[in-house]
């Protein structure tokens, strides 16, 4: 009887097979699996192309490119390391705070289960759901502690369980966007032996790369205000490079005719 109620069912809504044979979800939900990933990668590119693009600008001045590039590389190394063991210690920072929180909500969930509860029912309490509408769930939740102090690490204190390997894994990503932003400034300081030549295709080229990071990034972010952050991100790594410039060719200018000085009065 059963199956006939469904073929008059059937037959009077014609579509219902169909609809049957599709997934109950009829869009697909773009996000992020991975966004801590991305926030690293956007940190590690942002600050390799503009620290390495400022200090490369501010040593053009002193007319060298072996002086550019030895300092541009000792910087990046040295940059590339400090990012990567700031995220490192970051991501195990929050792997220790989880865990702490963890211990703790396991004891109150032992020592002071109806509490729990009722804090839970204060966080439901909103959303239209009384402590009866809820009660198999506590059910459950006291047949299942682990799962109880699962759902109070989540919806009470707002934590996830970090990746066991998110600190090597933020450490690396980190360290190597870093160098990689950081090459491109210096590219060209490789190539053009002139430091005033090299300096002028070097701010071509990271411009052209902020804009294009800064729409990326913004696209992935913020859509609506793509261009917006481009030239936000361009304008950033500009006034970074002209402060460099200006302080390291006003202190060399300063400095060289006590320079010339000195060595008159040896002579």
């Amino acid at each position: 009887m059963g199956n006939t109620a469904d073929g008059e069912a059937t037959a009077r809504i014609p579509h219902r097979l169909e609809l049957q044979k599709k997934s109950l979800k009829s869009h697909i939900e773009d996000h992020f699996d991975r966004p801590e990933i991305v926030r690293d990668c956007i940190l590690g590119l942002s600050d390799g192309l503009t620290v390495p693009f400022a200090l490369a600008a501010g040593l053009s001045s002193l007319g060298d490119t072996r002086i550019v590039i030895f300092g541009g590389l000792a910087e990046l190394v040295s940059g590339a390391i400090s990012m990567g063991l700031g995220g490192y210690l970051a991501a195990r920072s929050d792997a220790d705070h989880y865990a702490t929180e963890r211990e703790r909500e396991e004891r109150e969930v032992e020592l002071y289960p109806n509490e729990e509860e009722e804090e839970i029912v204060e966080l439901l309490e909103p959303y239209g759901l009384d402590r009866e509408s809820i009660e198999p769930m506590f059910v459950k939740f006291r047949q299942n502690t682990q799962k109880f102090v699962d759902f109070m690490m989540k919806f009470e204190l707002n934590l996830e369980e970090p990746d066991p390997n998110r600190s090597m894994i933020s450490a690396l990503t980190i360290g190597l966007s870093y160098l990689f932003g950081g090459f491109i400034p210096l590219l060209p300081y490789m190539v053009v032996s002139e430091a005033k030549d090299a300096m002028f295709y070097s701010v071509i080229v990271t411009s052209m790369t902020l804009l294009l990071f800064g729409y990326v990034k913004s696209i992935y972010l913020r859509p609506a205000q793509a261009l917006m952050g481009a030239l936000q991100t361009l304008a950033i790594g500009a006034v970074a490079a002209a402060c460099s410039y200006g302080i390291v060719a006003y202190v060399n200018s300063n400095n060289s005719p006590t320079s010339e000085t000195v060595g008159v009065a040896f002579h």
